[in-house]
């Protein structure tokens, strides 16, 4: 295992990445704490799921949209803004 201060590990950060990824564990202390360098795993159902232009399309169409319970809040908020503005505006 390599202990390494901030300064320590700056320099060489490229070198300690590619250490890391090999699977040594590495510590890096800043004061009293201390991190570790070690692989990340990325997430399963994005490398899994493989979308065709379209089907990533109508995921983001879908996913963008406003459920009732939303557009009704946004509504009402936008009503009560205009009303409110309307109220301040000289007669």
């Amino acid at each position: 295992m390599k202990r390494l201060t901030v300064e320590e590990a700056t320099p060489g950060l490229g070198r300690l990445v590619e250490l890391a990824l090999a699977g040594e564990q590495i510590q890096i202390r800043k004061g009293n704490g201390i991190v570790e360098l070690r692989p990340a795993q990325a997430p399963q159902a994005a490398a899994e799921e493989k979308l065709t232009p379209r089907e990533a399309l109508r995921q983001l169409q879908e996913d963008a949209r406003l459920k009732p319970e939303q557009a009704e809040g946004y509504l009402r908020e936008l009503r009560e803004e205009r009303l409110a503005a309307e109220s301040r505006r000289p007669a």
